[in-house]
């Protein structure tokens, strides 16, 4: 049976419509897999040159341990991004004598052909059989195989938090808050996990143990995920189960704005309605610690000044990016119905901007901690969110009508390249380089800070000049609005 389901999805892939879409789609991610493979086998076999060598440590095998767990951290986030929930059209099936259990067992062994799932032999594999092998024998074995069982349990933890609690706030807050915990004890000196990680992984030479019990735990994982997608086959139970995010939520404060409130009010319901426009909210929310990485530290502080107009930029206006590069896009397919209703363009183009733009100020109103590490911080927030609003808003506004794509609402956003044109590619150029046009003359002429003031006045004249930059947006909108359409019903 598991070779007929194996066969029905190749000839679904073979003789779909989009065979020649998704082809390049597969063969370009088989070039990417391709490649972190090869890159994967040859540091590998650099690996104890690196750290004896390059790093000056003597014993390559307790700093290497000392440094597993951390690996696993940002193998865990490459999964999260990378990793797809096994797929299956388990409909034509559910009525035929057979087993769900052997249909949810295949899906389970088809998602484990994974790149991500060889990475650690590929990576460790040389270093266990020469270094490890050299000074502890056979434990080089049990301490390869308990490093690849941990990657095998974390593909299954993926998969459990993936269908269970990825669509969800406190899915995301959990894993905010894991990582979060995890920075926050190595900052603080709570515990180091490079030390844990150091005693762990060196007591696996000692015998197979540890590698026993890893392994009952990858056993358990499997368990919970099988009576996991198990209980989850049939359409009404994954109804059952279905997100009410904004199902009864009503913005009625927005009533009193008139028709661009009402217009507003029903993005908001699209937003937190549908899955994709979830995660790009959600990831916008990642972003704002972005600050953490950069504002934290001398070099780009001191050093790279001009650099934090990125950070800033990014920072008060990435749900304006993210969000507005498919401003149209997100109603594509009920577009015709908005152009046969009787209302104002002027008021949905404005709606549209006002959405934009409040957004844009929540996230300069969370940001504004950052001037614990000095006002000139709060100062580039400040000059961002101002050219946020009075530049990029109509810059991104304007090329989201670049012959925009439509998007299925219901799917995840990883490698999701569904709605990604031209203009995606070419939007950001604009965006990060705008600031720089008025910095920078005053930043070589050694006055940084009246940089900012002039970034600043250059969006606050934009949000003055408001009414006629809208006017010019909705004008383009009237011009373009049945391409658009057009475009919208050939996807």
């Amino acid at each position: 049976m598991i070779q007929a389901l194996f066969v029905h999805s190749w000839k679904k892939f073979t003789r779909s419509v989009s065979f020649s879409k998704e082809l390049a789609t597969h063969l370009f991610l088989a070039f990417i897999a391709l490649t972190l493979v090869g890159y994967s086998l040859a540091l590998g076999f650099v690996l104890e040159n690196i750290i004896t060598k390059g790093l000056k440590q003597a014993d390559s095998f307790q700093f290497l341990n000392g440094l597993v767990l951390y690996y696993f951290g940002f193998e865990f986030m490459m999964r999260y991004f990378m990793q797809n929930l096994p797929v299956l059209d388990v409909q034509p099936y559910l009525h035929l004598p057979m087993k769900r259990s052997r249909i949810v067992h295949y899906l389970l062994l088809k998602s484990e052909v994974h790149v991500l799932n060889i990475l650690v032999p590929l990576l460790f594999a040389p270093f266990a059989f020469t270094t490890v092998a050299a000074r502890f024998g056979t434990g080089a074995w049990n301490w390869l195989l308990s490093l690849w069982m941990i990657s095998i349990g974390m593909h299954y933890v993926i998969l459990l938090f993936k269908k269970g609690w990825d669509d969800t706030l406190p899915g995301f807050l959990a894993l905010i808050a894991f990582f979060g915990l995890l920075g926050a004890s190595d900052y603080y000196g709570w515990f180091k996990l490079s030390e844990v990680s150091s005693w762990l992984f060196a007591y696996t030479v000692q015998g197979p143990i540890l590698l026993l019990i890893i392994t009952l735990f990858v056993l358990l994982l499997y368990f919970f995920s099988f009576r996991f997608f198990l209980h989850s086959m049939y359409p009404d139970e994954r109804t059952l189960q279905k997100t009410t995010w904004g199902r009864t939520q009503d913005w009625s404060f927005l009533n009193s704005f008139g028709a661009v409130g009402d217009w507003i009010n029903l993005e908001i319901k699209l937003i937190l309605r549908n899955k994709r426009t979830r995660n790009v909210l959600f990831l916008s929310s990642f972003f704002l610690l972005y600050g953490l990485i950069f504002y934290t530290r001398d070099r780009y502080t001191e050093g790279m000044p001009g650099f934090l107009l990125f950070i800033g930029t990014f920072i008060t206006g990435i749900f304006m990016i993210n969000y507005g590069q498919f401003l149209f896009s997100w109603q594509g397919g009920h577009f015709d119905f908005i152009l046969t209703r009787p209302v104002s363009l002027t008021q949905y183009v404005e709606s549209k901007y006002w959405l934009l733009s409040g957004v844009t100020v929540i996230c300069f109103l969370l940001s504004i901690p950052y001037v614990y590490f000095g006002w000139k911080i709060l100062l580039i927030q400040t000059a961002m969110t101002l050219f946020n609003l009075g530049v990029n808003s109509y810059v991104i506004m304007n090329m989201a009508m670049w012959e925009p794509k439509k998007i299925d609402l219901g799917k995840g956003t990883t490698f999701n390249y569904e709605g990604v044109g031209a203009a995606q590619w070419v939007m950001g150029i604009p965006i990060l380089i705008g600031p720089y046009l008025f910095y920078l003359p005053f930043s070589w002429a050694g006055y940084p800070t009246l940089g900012l003031l002039a970034v600043g006045i250059v969006g606050l004249i934009g949000i003055v000049l408001r009414p006629y930059f809208l006017k010019i947006t909705t004008q383009r909108l009237e011009s373009r609005r049945y391409v658009i359409a057009a475009g919208f019903r050939k996807d």
